[in-house]
Order: C-alpha cells, then sequence, then structure tokens
C-alpha cells in the first residue's frame, strides 16, 4: 500500500455512501478513517485494508450492494458491446490475443475511482483501447498452458467486464480446456457475483462455478476454503482480472497465474513493470 492508496479508497468510500445513503456519508467516513488508520501499517497489503474498510462503511450505510444498479448497467452496456467485441476477435489474426484485450478493455467498467464514473464510458472508448493492443503481452506464455486437458480457472472482477469475459472463456475452452470460474462470495464493489453471473451469461461460459465464499476485495487467500485452494493448486494457470486481484495475490506465492487488467493507478501499474493506462497480461510462471 502507497500513499495514493488513501485518497483513492476514500473516494470510493464517498462514491458509494452517495450512491446508497447520502445522508450517511459522513459517518461512513469517518468510521472508515478509523479503519484505514489502524490498518494502514508498513507492510499492508491494499487489497486487505481496502476490505476492512469497505466492510465498515457498508455496515454505516446499512447497505448490501451499494452498487447493485450501477452493476446492473454495466452488464447492460456490455452486452450490447459485444457484437462490437466479437467482430474485432473475429477480424484478428490471433484470436486468443485478441479476446484477451477485450477482456482487457471491459476492465474499465471499474467504478469510484478517478476518470472512470459512467459504464457508458466504455461506448466511446473501446475502439481506442482496442486499437492500442497489449503494452505488456505474454499471451504466448498463457497459450503454452492451455489445451486439451488443461484446467484453468478464471477469478472475475467486475460486472460488465464479465460480459466481455465470455468471449475470451469461448476462446480458451475452443483449445480443449476445462475452465473454472470464480466469482465473489459477496457483494463488493462492483464485482460479479453468484446472483449476477447467470445475467452476464457465466452460468452457459464456465464448465463450472465456484465462488471467493467471503467479502474480499480480490481474494484473501487465507480466508479461502479447502475446494477453492484445491481448485487453485490443481491450475494449469490462473487468470486474474483486474487490479484488485493483482494486489491481494502478487505477495500469495500461488500460480503459474497471467494478470490481465488495465493499469488504471500508478503504483498498480509501476508494481506490475507497465505504465498507468496500458493494457497489461502479465504473466508469472
Amino acid at each position: 500500500m502507497t500513499p495514493e492508496c488513501i485518497p483513492c479508497l476514500l473516494g470510493r468510500v464517498l462514491f458509494e455512501s452517495e450512491l446508497c445513503a447520502p445522508h450517511r456519508a459522513a459517518e461512513a467516513m469517518r468510521d472508515g478513517l478509523a479503519v484505514l488508520h489502524a490498518s494502514y501499517v508498513p507492510g499492508a497489503n491494499s487489497a486487505e485494508v481496502a476490505t476492512k474498510v469497505h466492510r465498515k462503511v457498508y455496515d454505516v450505510l446499512g447497505c448490501d450492494d451499494p452498487y447493485a444498479a450501477l452493476k446492473e448497467r454495466s452488464d447492460q452496456v456490455a452486452a450490447s458491446l459485444l457484437d462490437r467485441a466479437r467482430g474485432f476477435i473475429d477480424r484478428s489474426d490471433d484470436r486468443l490475443e485478441a479476446a484477451v484485450l477485450v477482456a482487457i478493455a471491459g476492465n474499465v467498467m471499474d467504478f469510484g475511482i478517478p476518470g472512470h464514473d459512467d459504464p457508458e464510458q466504455l461506448r466511446d472508448d473501446l475502439d481506442a483501447i482496442l486499437a492500442q493492443g497489449l503494452d505488456v503481452n505474454d499471451v504466448d506464455g498463457m497459450r503454452r498452458r492451455l489445451g486439451p486437458g488443461r484446467k484453468v480457472v478464471y477469478l472475475t472482477d467486475n460486472c460488465g467486464e464479465s460480459v466481455l469475459d465470455r468471449l475470451l472463456v469461448d476462446e480458451i475452452r475452443r483449445t480443449g480446456a476445462t475452465v473454472i470460474g470464480v466469482v465473489k462470495g459477496a457483494p463488493v464493489l462492483t464485482d460479479v457475483t453468484m446472483e449476477e453471473a447467470p445475467r452476464a451469461g457465466l452460468d452457459k461460459a464456465f464448465d463450472q462455478m465456484l465462488t471467493t465464499g467471503m467479502f474480499a476485495v480480490g481474494l484473501d487467500v487465507g480466508r479461502m476454503d479447502e475446494e477453492l485452494r484445491s481448485v487453485l493448486d490443481d491450475a494449469d494457470i490462473i487468470i486474474a482480472k483486474g487490479m484488485a486481484n493483482y494486489e491481494s495475490l502478487s505477495d500469495a506465492g500461488i500460480g503459474p497465474i497471467i494478470y490481465l487488467m488495465r493499469a488504471k493507478c500508478r503504483p498498480v501499474a509501476e508494481s506490475i513493470g507497465a505504465r498507468k493506462g496500458d493494457n497489461v497480461a502479465r504473466l508469472f510462471p
């Protein structure tokens, strides 16, 4: 966790307060600050701190899912872009790489951080993101770990984004690999849960679906159940979408894992060897 994480985290607290219970925003900010003060110690993991802060804030707001309406809108916007995204993949010389890029483009649907406020933004930005290509490209390393009999674990991220993830899952399954999808065990930020999975078509896209079994930003490996731990241990490759999964798992020692993300902040970008605004497919074997 870096000093830059603090205003970003508090900005999200304010954003979800205004979405859910504006009259409780001051209390949410005060209590969130108290948790942040107690948790932000040297070496703190940013995802773990964010989990503690948001858990407290959700309780103060009296809202189980502040982002519910925004998540539904995100799915609707992403669904309307599926034909454009499929066309991009169909025209590509490398379908897998193109599908990775489409999945990363969906990662901009992550709200409450500076510059990301409206799902409709992706309509205007999609073509430019796809034209940008992959700034960090380890797709070939991912490709070598796919094929008949291989097991892939796909850690999902945001609603809307997960609709476009389906196109990448389709390409992975074309190789003969089995794909197990993992969604959040409880509503947290804009992440997809088992409740939203059918709306995004994930129940049909994956060979099997599991949840993290917890309220957590990213994935807290210390709180995983034995089934999920076994699935991760047995995977030929883990695909982790978004910055929060990177923040929570980058020092967890699991792998091989490839992180697919739009690098939306400087600390995460620098940590993973990219620049802010890059499209990143980084493999850690």
